[in-house]
C-alpha cells in the first residue's frame, strides 16, 4: 500500500499527496480502469481512423507519382482495419464485467462428491 508522507527520492520536505485511498474498492478500481481504457481506446481509433482519411485525400489529390499514391491508399485500408479492430475491442471492454471475486456477488458453491466413510 502506497502511503502519503515524504519518500526516499523526493526532495528533502516535500510532502507527497496521498496515492492510494484504502476506502476505494477493487469493484470501483475497476470501473476506473474500464472507463480510462475506453476513453484511451477511442483517442487512439480516431487519430487513426483521422490519419487514414488524410493519407486517403492526398492520394486521391495525386500530390506525389502513382507508385507513392497507391502506397498511401494501401496504408490508409490497413489503418481503417485497425481502427475497426479497436472498435471491437473498445465494445468488449464497454460490456465487460468484473471477475466474479471483484463483482460483490456471492461466488456459486462448488458441489463436490461426498468422501466414503
Amino acid at each position: 500500500m502506497l502511503r502519503s508522507g515524504k519518500s526516499q527520492s523526493a526532495r528533502q520536505d516535500a510532502v507527497l499527496p496521498q496515492t492510494f485511498d484504502s476506502l476505494i474498492s477493487q469493484r470501483e478500481i475497476f470501473e476506473i480502469d474500464r472507463t480510462n481504457l475506453v476513453r484511451q481506446l477511442r483517442t487512439i481509433r480516431r487519430a487513426i481512423n483521422e490519419s487514414a482519411e488524410e493519407m486517403d485525400m492526398v492520394a486521391i489529390e495525386q500530390v506525389f507519382v502513382k507508385r507513392v499514391s497507391h502506397a498511401l491508399v494501401r496504408t490508409a485500408r490497413k489503418l481503417y482495419r485497425v481502427a475497426e479492430d479497436l472498435s471491437g475491442l473498445q465494445r468488449l471492454i464497454e460490456r465487460a464485467h468484473a471477475p466474479g471475486a471483484l463483482d460483490g456477488s456471492d461466488p456459486k458453491p462448488r458441489h463436490r462428491p461426498k468422501a466414503p466413510d
